[in-house]
C-alpha cells in the first residue's frame, strides 16, 4: 500500500531530478522552442512554393489559404518561443549562449517577414512566364530554404553547430543566371519588364533569407548594435494585475465565460459523483478538465481524442493484463508507459490518453484490481465527456460566427498600424526596433487569430455558420494585403527624393482613410460597399518614379504609432 510518505518521497526526488536536469541543460526548452520555429517555418515555405509553380490559368485561393494556417502556426510558435526567452531573462542577466539564442529568435522573425511577403499577382506570372523555367527556379529555391531551415531545427534540437548547405547558394546562381537570359531577349515588351522587375525584387528578397540562414552557421556576439529587446506583455504591478482582472470580468470576456462554463461542469459532475456514489467518480472531474476548451472545435477535437485514447488504451490493457500477470513485468510497463505518456502529452493527446489508461491499468493491477477498473474509466470518461460538451454548446456559448466581424476589424486596424511602422522607416531608414516589431507581430497575430476562427467555425453546427464564401474571401484577401505589407517591409530602407514622399504620403493618406472606413462599417455592423480604385493615377506615376531603387510604396508622413502603455520590453545587452 502506497503511503504518505511514500508519495513526498517520490515528489522530492521527482524535484531534485527536474532540477539536475535544469541545471545540466539550462538552454534545452529554448532550444526546443526555436526549432519548432523553423520547422513551422520550413512547411510554410514548401506551402508558399506552390505558388511558383506555373499552371495555365492558376488559382492561387486555395493555396493562400492553406499558407494562411501555415503561417498561424508559425506565428504560434514564434509567441512560444519568446515566452521562453522571456521567462530566462526575467531571472536575469543572459549568458551568452541565451544571446545568441536571442539573436537566432531575431533572425527567424526577420526571415517570416521575408517569407510571408507577395510581391506581385501570383496568376499574372504564372500567365507570363509559363513557357520558362524562371518560376521553377523560385519553388526550387524556397524548397532549398524550407530543408535549410529544417536543419537547423535539428541543429537546434540537439545542440550542435549548424552548417548552411550550399543549395540555397546554386538556386540563387541559377535564377540570375535565368534573370540575364531573359532580360537580354530582344522582344520585351513593357508589361513583361514589368514583371521581371518585380521577379527582381523576390530575388533580392530571397537573397537576404539565404544570407540569414547563411548567418545561423557563426553568430556573432550582440556588439550593442544589435536589437536586443523583447516586448514583456505581462503585468509588472499590482494596479495593472488589478486592471486586467477587472476587463476580464465581463460577460463579453472569453476567458471569464470559459470560467463559468467550467466551474458548472466540474460542479455538475462532483453532483453526479455523489448521487451516484462513484466510488472513482475522480476520473469524471479530470475528463472534464480536459475536454472542456475554450471553443466548441476546440471541445468537440479533444472529446474525440479523449476517447479513442481511453477506448485503445482498454482494449490493449485487456490483453496486457492477461499476458503480464506478473507485479514486476507491471512496473517494467508501468514506467514505459508513463514516459510515452510525458512524450506524447504535448503533440499528440489520443496516444497520451491511450498511455496514461494502460499506466492506470497497471497501478490498479497492483492491488489485484486491474479488471474491475475498466468499466469505471470508460464510464466516468464518458459522462464526463458528456457534460463537457453540454456546458460548451448550452452555456454562454461562443459561436465564432458571433465574433468574426470584431475578429475581421481588428485584423485590418494591425495591418493599418505595420502599414504605418513600415512607411514611416522609408523616411528614417530600417529599424528592426521594438515598436517596429511590436506592429509586426500584432498583424500577424490578427491574421492568426482571423485564421482560426474561420477554422473552428466551419465544425461548430450548421445553424451557427454563416457567409462562409465571404468569410473566406476576406480571409485570403487580409492575407494577401498582410503579404504585401510585408514585402513592403522586408525592402524598406530610406529615400531621399521629397517629391516621391509627398506622393506616397497621398496615396498612404487614402489608403489609411479606406482602411478607417472599412474598419468603422465592419464596427458598426454595416454592409461593406466596393471600395474605390485608390489614387492609380499616382500609383502608376510613382511606379515609374521608383523602377530604379524600390517597389510600390506608399508614405505617411506622421510619427510611428504609439505602443500600448501595457507593452513593455526587456532588455538585455
Amino acid at each position: 500500500m502506497v503511503t504518505t510518505d511514500d508519495v513526498a518521497i517520490r515528489a522530492v526526488w521527482y524535484g531534485l531530478l527536474s532540477l539536475i536536469w535544469i541545471v545540466i541543460w539550462p538552454h534545452r526548452p529554448v532550444q526546443h522552442r526555436l526549432a519548432a520555429v523553423f520547422r513551422q517555418t520550413a512547411t510554410y515555405m514548401e506551402t508558399k512554393s506552390n505558388l511558383f509553380h506555373p499552371v495555365t490559368e492558376l488559382v492561387p485561393q486555395p493555396t493562400r489559404i492553406a499558407a494562411a494556417n501555415r503561417n498561424a502556426q508559425v506565428v504560434a510558435a514564434l509567441n512560444q518561443a519568446k515566452a521562453s526567452l522571456l521567462a530566462r531573462a526575467r531571472r536575469g542577466r543572459l549568458t551568452k549562449r541565451h544571446q545568441a539564442l536571442l539573436q537566432t529568435y531575431f533572425i527567424a522573425q526577420d526571415i517570416h517577414e521575408r517569407v510571408s511577403s507577395s510581391h506581385y499577382r501570383y496568376q499574372d506570372l504564372a500567365a507570363q512566364f509559363f513557357h520558362s523555367d524562371i518560376l521553377f527556379r523560385f519553388e526550387a529555391l524556397l524548397n532549398a530554404q524550407a530543408s535549410a531551415c529544417r536543419d537547423v531545427a535539428q541543429a537546434l534540437s540537439i545542440g550542435a553547430r549548424y552548417h548552411h548547405p550550399k543549395a540555397g547558394q546554386q538556386a540563387l546562381l541559377a535564377i540570375q543566371q535565368s534573370m540575364q537570359y531573359l532580360l537580354a531577349e530582344q522582344t520585351q515588351d513593357a508589361s513583361r519588364m514589368a514583371l521581371l522587375h518585380q521577379l527582381d525584387f523576390l530575388y533580392k528578397n530571397l537573397e537576404t533569407v539565404e544570407e540569414q540562414l547563411a548567418s545561423l552557421s557563426n553568430l556573432a556576439a550582440n556588439d550593442g548594435t544589435q536589437e536586443s529587446e523583447l516586448a514583456d506583455p505581462d503585468a509588472r504591478s499590482l494596479g495593472e494585475m488589478v486592471y486586467r482582472i477587472r476587463r476580464q470580468m465581463t460577460l463579453k470576456s472569453l476567458r471569464f465565460r470559459h470560467a463559468v462554463r467550467l466551474s458548472l461542469s466540474l460542479l455538475a459532475g462532483y453532483g453526479v459523483i455523489q448521487g451516484l456514489s462513484l466510488e472513482h467518480g475522480f476520473w469524471i472531474l479530470m475528463t472534464i478538465q480536459f475536454v472542456c476548451q475554450t471553443n466548441y472545435s476546440a471541445t468537440r477535437n479533444k472529446l474525440k481524442e479523449r476517447i479513442l485514447g481511453t477506448v485503445g488504451g482498454l482494449l490493449l490493457g485487456v490483453p496486457t493484463l492477461y499476458l503480464f500477470p506478473d507485479p514486476s513485468s507491471q512496473l517494467a510497463l508501468m514506467v514505459i508507459t508513463g514516459v510515452l505518456f510525458f512524450a506524447f502529452r504535448t503533440v499528440q493527446y489520443t496516444l497520451a490518453t491511450l498511455f496514461i489508461t494502460l499506466l492506470v491499468l497497471m497501478c490498479f493491477s497492483q492491488f489485484g484490481q486491474g479488471f474491475a477498473v475498466i468499466l469505471p474509466r470508460l464510464g466516468d470518461t464518458v459522462i464526463g465527456c458528456l457534460i463537457a460538451v453540454a456546458a460548451v454548446r448550452y452555456v454562454l456559448p461562443d459561436w465564432q460566427a458571433h465574433r468574426l466581424r470584431g475578429i475581421m476589424t481588428e485584423a485590418l486596424q494591425a495591418n493599418r498600424d505595420y502599414l504605418a511602422h513600415v512607411i514611416a522607416q522609408y523616411r528614417v531608414g530600417k529599424r528592426d526596433n521594438l515598436a517596429y516589431r511590436i506592429a509586426r507581430r500584432h498583424a500577424h497575430n490578427a491574421d492568426a487569430e482571423l485564421t482560426t476562427a474561420i477554422s473552428n467555425m466551419l465544425v461548430e453546427p450548421g445553424r451557427y455558420r454563416t457567409n462562409i464564401e465571404e468569410t473566406f474571401r476576406f480571409l485570403c484577401l487580409n492575407n494577401a494585403m498582410l503579404s504585401y505589407i510585408s514585402a513592403l517591409g522586408a525592402h524598406r530602407r530610406r529615400m531621399d527624393d521629397e517629391v516621391n514622399h509627398q506622393k506616397m504620403a497621398q496615396l498612404h493618406r487614402d489608403i489609411h482613410q479606406s482602411l478607417n472606413t472599412l474598419t468603422e462599417r465592419l464596427r458598426r455592423d454595416l454592409p461593406t460597399e466596393q471600395p474605390t480604385q485608390v489614387a492609380s493615377t499616382g500609383d502608376k506615376t510613382l511606379s515609374g518614379d521608383l523602377a530604379d531603387n524600390h517597389p510600390d510604396v506608399v508614405y505617411h508622413d506622421t510619427p510611428e504609432p504609439n505602443v500600448a502603455a501595457h507593452d513593455r520590453s526587456i532588455t538585455h545587452r
